[in-house]
């Protein structure tokens, strides 16, 4: 029984430890813009390391870490896609629907993103480029400096980063 009682404590002790922390970007829950005109469609693509929504955090000059324990809540891709079209959407210049409540709509830009992550610099890194739906395209990056430590820190930088993206988009 003993042995019994050794096991379900070093069990419990493990799944303790792996506890997962979800994070949302504060901007992420789509506002639909005021006004009329022409609404284009705005998708976001990642690298195949990011999509897997793990929160990243660059360790030293050549090493990524990818967190298994803290992670976005909903798909990165359409966070992204909801808190920059807000943050266009808010600039005021176009309307902008993320691709994925878009529906049907034929027009589209479409955001590659190429880093978005935290660094033991203490700054966060977005950098990627967008391609309009008339083929032009644009590249951005943005190293917004982080205040305070943790996850939660990070995202709230990476969140002013994304200010910068869509200032430069514009």
């Amino acid at each position: 029984m003993k042995h019994l009682s050794l096991f379900t404590a070093v069990a419990l002790a493990a799944c303790s430890s792996t506890d997962t922390a979800l994070y949302r970007l504060p901007d992420s829950a789509y506002r639909l813009p005021e006004g009329n005109g022409t609404v284009t469609a705005l998708k976001t693509v990642l690298p195949k390391t990011a999509a897997e929504n793990s929160l990243i955090y660059q360790t030293d000059a050549y090493r990524v870490h990818f967190s298994r324990q803290n992670r976005w809540a909903e798909p990165l891709n359409e966070a992204l896609s909801a808190a920059l079209a807000n943050k266009l959407n808010r600039r005021g210049k176009n309307r902008y629907i993320p691709a994925h409540l878009s529906g049907s709509l034929k027009t589209a830009d479409t955001v590659y993103i190429d880093r978005f992550q935290g660094s033991y610099r203490g700054e966060t890194e977005i950098s990627g480029h967008i391609r309009y739906a008339d083929g032009s395209r644009r590249s951005f990056h943005a190293l917004t400096p982080q205040y305070g430590d943790g996850y939660a820190a990070m995202i709230e930088s990476l969140n002013r980063g994304l200010d910068s993206v869509a200032e430069q988009l514009q």
